[in-house]
């Protein structure tokens, strides 16, 4: 049986290597997160150069091992494709200016065929009001949208 691809965001990286929160919401995220990267090789696990860029920001420790903690995970690239439709979100007001990478994760999983974009950010993502908007530009491309969903939902579908 073939893997499903999951494109793996920013946050779940940087949810998976921070220290503990004190809040207990975003505790149980990471926590969730590591379980969940635990199972990770139920799937197939990639990013972009985008989710690279992200997690090189900020403190240097905390970046260097964001950073080792993605060498993990199969890199492919962006293409002018890519670049294009994130453009034609951001254009469109599908994606507000404000979250350029957001466009770039939405285009990326659908140009690298994931069926998943793994992620705790939902506010652009997965937008309630705009994802059908966004999931019909996509369409429109050819391509199939990736499922937006958190690790706690994607663990819950594989048992």
């Amino acid at each position: 049986m073939e893997k499903k691809r999951v494109y793996v965001e920013t946050s779940v990286i940087s949810d998976l290597t921070a220290w503990p929160a004190s809040q207990p919401l975003h505790r149980h995220r990471q926590l969730v997160t590591a379980e969940w990267w635990a199972h990770r090789w139920r799937w197939e696990c990639i990013l972009t150069r985008t989710v690279i860029a992200e997690i090189r920001r900020g403190d240097p420790a905390a970046a260097a091992l964001r950073l080792e903690t993605a060498r993990n995970l199969v890199e492919l690239p962006i293409t002018t494709e890519v670049n294009a439709l994130a453009d034609l979100l951001l254009a469109r007001k599908l994606v507000p200016p404000t979250a350029v990478t957001d466009a770039f994760h939405l285009a990326g999983a659908a140009f690298t065929r994931s069926d998943y974009l793994l992620t705790w950010n939902q506010k652009h993502l997965d937008n309630f009001d705009l994802r059908s908007r966004i999931e019909d530009l996509i369409r429109g491309w050819g391509l199939t949208p990736a499922k937006v969903i958190t690790p706690s939902r994607l663990l819950e579908s594989a048992t």
